[in-house]
């Protein structure tokens, strides 16, 4: 199915459905109970053998919470929604839309492949994540760590990450203009870093040396 008929399938019941699900067990008035698990999805799991959320409305914040396994590709993160303080592991939210939305706590193993995150608050971990083609334009992040994460062809322009750490990070065709990556470290193949652009590179470090 492609993306106009993953969103069109989910009927107001069922998004309301799983809106009511999702507020049993997130955020911070949830954490005495004791199971707390991302809710089940009517459509079950996809060929990946991820639960089947591609395409749905959330009003409720994932907040809180260790969300394994879930495929999130096209959802709609409407009012005040966002991935605020949880834990994501081999997750996927390509094409979402989070724009100036919060972006944290720990993502492993997850993409975000053409993922509108404009104006994003984004931290703290990102380990093995796949930012291809995603808009991150205007993002804000400080003191992220990003490990063996994709970010080709990425848009990067107005973006401020600064004091960040970027390790073994690709940036193939990623577009800078107006950006701030002051006092952040690259470590790994120089040959993967970006066209800096005029970029703010104050106190950047590259495999511990500063830039000429």
């Amino acid at each position: 199915m492609n993306k106009k008929q993953l969103i069109a399938r989910w009927n107001d019941e069922q998004i309301a459905e799983a809106n009511r699900a999702l507020a049993a067990v997130t955020g911070k008035q949830n954490l005495h109970k004791k199971e707390r698990v991302f809710p089940s999805s009517p459509f079950g799991q996809t060929d990946a053998g991820l639960e089947d959320f591609r395409g749905v409305v959330l009003t409720e914040t994932i907040q809180y919470l260790t969300v394994q396994q879930v495929d999130l590709s096209y959802a709609r993160f409407v009012e005040t929604a966002s991935l605020n303080t949880s834990k994501f592991t081999n997750c996927c939210f390509d094409g979402v839309k989070l724009n100036s939305r919060y972006v944290t706590h720990e993502f492993s193993n997850c993409s975000f492949r053409g993922a509108n995150l404009n104006n994003a608050r984004i931290s703290k971990r990102f380990e093995n994540c796949d930012f291809t083609g995603s808009n991150l334009s205007k993002a804000i992040a400080n003191d992220a760590a990003f490990i063996r994460c994709h970010f080709s062809e990425a848009n990067l322009r107005g973006a401020m990450l600064m004091y960040c750490r970027f390790e073994e990070c690709s940036f193939e065709g990623a577009s800078f203009h107006n950006s701030s990556l002051a006092g952040s470290r690259f470590m790994g193949e120089t040959s993967l870093l970006p066209a800096w652009g005029n970029t703010i590179l104050d106190g950047v470090k590259i495999n511990g040396e500063g830039l000429v």
